[in-house]
């Protein structure tokens, strides 16, 4: 009989840290979806009417925008999104 006693007692103890295992994963994994909204931010560019970005670039801590048209020449403009302005302009001939 105290075998039979043993055995529930480990079976109930696993149990146990299954569902507190879950509980705690279930959490995290809640607490973590939470955190990872991306912020957004908004960043005048100083463009002409009828400018249009045909292509971007990210390297590490810079977003680099291909803009077209506007009536100013080809050019690329380098933004580091943390400053939220750009930094410089590029005229491409």
């Amino acid at each position: 009989m105290s075998k039979l006693k043993f055995i529930k007692l480990v079976v109930f103890f696993l149990t146990s840290m299954i569902i507190f295992g879950m509980f705690i994963a279930g959490i995290t994994i809640y607490q973590k979806a939470r955190r990872s909204t991306p912020k957004n931010i908004t960043i005048n560019l100083a463009q002409p009417q009828g400018s249009r970005i045909v292509s971007t670039q990210t390297s590490s801590d810079m977003l680099y925008l291909h803009i077209l048209g506007g009536g100013l020449p080809e050019r690329i403009i380098a933004i580091r999104p943390s400053d939220q302005s750009p930094l410089a302009t590029i005229n491409l001939n």
